[in-house]
């Protein structure tokens, strides 16, 4: 680390306008180690850091510092370019990693978040764009986009303190590399391509048409119905009367089931009664103990929603109907009342102490070492599993939803990086056996080794409840744009379950269904955002009738359903409140949520609809019908 100590001081606006003043030299960045020993607020020195040239140099740079040179008792490190400030009132904005935005002309705040969909970050100022893209520490730094005084800041603050909690030392050096894009690269659109493009050339993912099988091909057809859920027991902070925490076998709350496997058969047979010809099911609930019951340890199948003989007749109902059906499993969370509790294989942090997780059906959850796992039980698990009869896109809870958990016990030690790795192996496996690969969110630690997530992330929810930061405008579709044709998604919590109605989100746990109600309340805009980003729709549901609202949905998807299996190429605003998606066959979709018909680039847009452009052939459109969703016109 090439850096000279200066005299110590709070960071703020007078230290964001000397970094501004030199932004020409974009060569340097500014160090600030932040101390909290003592109370009160914390105490911070800074140092300046010379960035040095990668990729060739010309606008690339890279920052570098070394483990060994941070301060042992520095709380955090962040990491401030001059390039990546800006003043209030200039033209362009910031962006995180899932494309969440907000412009220079709010007033003073910060917006900071701990987990990142992609390691990467932006900021975009008259006209030139700068990019992070952090190479090492993938899971241990908050994104800050911070206003003071009329300056605004984009960086990284890497966290030592909770890296020494989770693994005991400060175990990589810290390495961000930083990209300038300019012209008609400068954009979110420019940032994807560029991130897409490292994923791909590097190995890490690979599109969709190039892994191409059975199980893919059809699930790109098809959207996906969560039976949520056969069976489950009650979240003990929700049941009436009961404080515990902690179950042993035998101890648990009682089993409540919501939809046998026999009444499930009927569930399957009136989707196909309703004209849905392509459906992949995913089984929530199926094993012991219900929903998140007694796991880690999946078998025997619930009996109490009818054993493994009724769940044989329902696979293999699936199967007469034309559906895919997989399991949902869940490999991160470990109860007392499973039958292979063993503290033994519960995470530690670097103290000793067990690592837990929230308080679900089964308990107080404790958060298993996948090491532990993968060494112990779940190859043979995942083996049973698929011997049931499963050739589908096997679900495991959260993979994708959290940061891999870091365990510092010595005799399985395991960092996030190691534990991702683990993860990705665990998921290739459940390809290998059951023909595909799934998971929660859209966080691309594991994104070389899954096929579906259920949804990206909620910020969009967040906006339209009102409960983002302040700072935040918006949402640019950047995780969809590198994404798209490798991984099928839905693009957010907002969107799922859209022609249901509004949700009301008042219990959302595991074991209690009522979270996903709706009061009938439809929303065209949700169905345009999921156009708009190019997602498709998805249904948790025991409920007969939803059958008619997810037909609904079905029959907005088939039309779109094609560019699946396409990248996306691009995305813009042509006019307010109009949004035009391309992709890399040529097609396009011009997405109008205004209330009356738009004229805009060239193209007459309904009001509340879309236009399906393809490369040949008449334009296609659609507006919404409050009986029939999305309709052709």
């Amino acid at each position: 680390m090439k850096s000279v100590s200066m005299t110590a001081r709070a960071a703020g606006a007078a230290a964001a306008a000397v970094l501004f003043a030199c932004t020409a030299c974009a060569e340097t960045a500014e160090l600030r180690f932040a101390f909290t020993s003592g109370g009160g607020a914390p105490r911070v020195e800074t140092r300046r850091l010379e960035l040095e040239p990668a990729d060739g140099g010309g606008a690339h740079f890279r920052a570098v510092v070394r483990r060994d040179e941070i301060p042992p008792d520095a709380a955090s490190v962040s990491i401030v370019p001059e390039f990546m400030t800006a003043r209030r009132g200039d033209e362009g904005w910031w962006m995180n990693g899932r494309g969440a935005y907000g412009r220079f002309d709010a007033g003073d705040g910060r917006f900071s978040a701990p987990r990142q969909l992609m390691p990467v970050f932006a900021l975009r100022r008259n006209g030139t764009l700068w990019y992070a893209h952090v190479r090492t520490w993938r899971f241990n730094y908050d994104f800050v986009a911070e206003i003071k005084g009329g300056v605004c800041e984009t960086y990284a603050r890497f966290r030592c303190d909770k890296v020494r909690e989770l693994v005991g030392g400060l175990y990589d050096d810290i390495v961000i590399d930083f990209h300038r894009l300019d012209g008609a690269a400068a954009d979110y659109n420019g940032v994807a391509r560029a991130y897409r493009a490292h994923q791909l050339s590097s190995g890490a993912v690979r599109t969709i048409k190039d892994r191409m099988n059975p199980v893919l091909d059809y699930l790109c057809d098809a959207i996906v119905v969560r039976i949520q859920t056969h069976a489950a027991k009650p979240i003990p902070e929700t049941a009436d009367g009961i404080k515990k925490k902690f179950f042993a076998a035998g101890e648990e709350l009682p089993i409540v089931v919501h939809m046998p496997f026999g009444v499930a058969e009927e569930f399957l047979q009136a989707f196909k009664d309703a004209g849905i010809d392509r459906l992949s099911i995913c089984s929530a609930g199926w094993q012991d103990g219900g929903y998140d019951g007694r796991v880690p340890g999946h078998f025997p199948v619930c009996a109490e929603a009818g054993g493994a003989e009724a769940f044989g007749r329902l696979v293999a109902k699936a199967k007469s109907l034309g559906y895919q059906f997989a399991l949902h499993a869940t490999n991160t969370d470990g109860y007392r009342c499973s039958k292979l509790w063993d503290e033994d294989w519960v995470c530690k942090f670097a103290d000793g102490r067990l690592s837990e997780g929230g308080l679900w059906a089964g308990g107080q959850c404790y958060w298993v070492c996948q090491q532990c796992a993968w060494e112990r039980w779940l190859p043979g698990e995942m083996r049973e599993m698929s011997a049931l009869g499963i050739r589908g896109p096997h679900y495991i809870d959260v993979y994708s939803a959290t940061y891999p958990i870091a365990c510092a016990d010595p005799r399985h030690p395991c960092t996030p990086e190691r534990t991702a790795e683990l993860q990705n192996r665990i998921l290739a496996y459940a390809r290998e056996l059951m023909g595909g690969s799934a998971s929660e969110s859209g966080y691309d630690h594991v994104a070389g080794n899954i096929d579906y997530i259920n949804y990206v992330e909620r910020d969009l929810k967040r906006l339209h409840d009102g409960k983002h930061s302040k700072l935040v405008n918006g949402v640019f579709p950047l995780w969809e744009l590198v994404y798209h044709g490798i991984i099928l998604y839905n693009p957010d919590r907002l969107t799922q379950n859209h022609t249901r109605g509004k949700c009301l989100y008042k219990l959302e746990k595991s074991g209690d269904p009522r979270w996903m109600e709706g009061d009938g309340v439809e929303d065209p805009r949700d169905a345009l955002k999921i156009i708009e980003f190019g997602g498709r729709p998805i249904f948790y549901t025991y409920k007969f009738a939803d059958v008619p609202r997810i037909k609904k949905a079905w029959d907005e998807f088939v039309p779109v359903r094609h560019l699946q299996r396409e990248l996306m190429e691009s995305h813009g605003e042509l006019a307010p409140g109009v949004f035009e998606t391309r992709y890399a066959d040529g097609s396009r979709t011009v997405v109008n949520y205004n209330a009356a018909d738009v004229q805009a680039g060239g193209l007459r847009v309904p009001a509340l609809g879309y236009l399906l452009l393809p490369p040949d052939g008449a334009a296609r459109s659609f507006a919404f019908d409050p009986k029939a969703g999305l309709k052709e016109k």
